[in-house]
């Protein structure tokens, strides 16, 4: 295949070598109930396909010209841009291999979920379970309601003190 030349709306003429990118990646496919779509372009017959240049450079190609007599559009994305398009692939529900070790190989450092913070008590360290009998519990319990906080708290805040060295005696005030 020849060298691609394309207009990119924010960048003007560009062009490309498909065969000397370093990868070539199609979008998953999603099952609507009726037909098999592209996960990225919503295309039944054709794939959309992103691009990694020898340059460095992403470029996503959506043909729609066997499809909806459409056109064959490339344009470049952006690096936050492309690792969104290699999420929403590999999420799909169809060949999405192809998608997933791109994600892997090209932004490793994805964690394993993202999402809005929900709020919540910010960890304070790891868990730590241990048993009380009933009177030192009630104890704690009457502890931390005078004191405004709660048990876990309470027990955080005894642990420390029972952890602190004894403060040194003060001679000066037995003279």
């Amino acid at each position: 295949m020849p060298r691609i030349s394309f207009t990119d709306p924010n960048t003007g003429l560009s062009w490309f070598d498909p065969q000397a990118a370093r990868d070539a990646i199609s979008e998953g496919r999603n099952w609507t109930g009726e037909n098999w779509i592209g996960a990225i372009s919503g295309l039944r017959t054709s794939q959309a396909v992103l691009y990694l240049t020898k340059g460095g450079r992403w470029i996503e190609n959506q043909d729609a010209t066997s499809e909806f007599n459409g056109s064959d559009v490339y344009r470049f994305l952006t690096d936050d841009q492309a690792r969104e398009w290699l999420i929403k692939a590999a999420d799909a529900g169809r060949d999405t291999d192809e998608a997933e070790a791109a994600l892997k190989k090209h932004f490793p450092e994805i964690p394993d979920e993202e999402g809005p913070d929900l709020g919540g008590r910010p960890t304070v360290g790891p868990k730590v379970e241990t048993r009380l009998d009933p009177d030192t519990l009630a104890k704690v319990d009457a502890r931390a309601a005078k004191e405004g906080v709660a048990r876990a708290e309470m027990l955080r805040r005894l642990i420390i003190a029972g952890l602190e060295p004894p403060a040194a005696p003060d001679h000066a005030a037995e003279k």
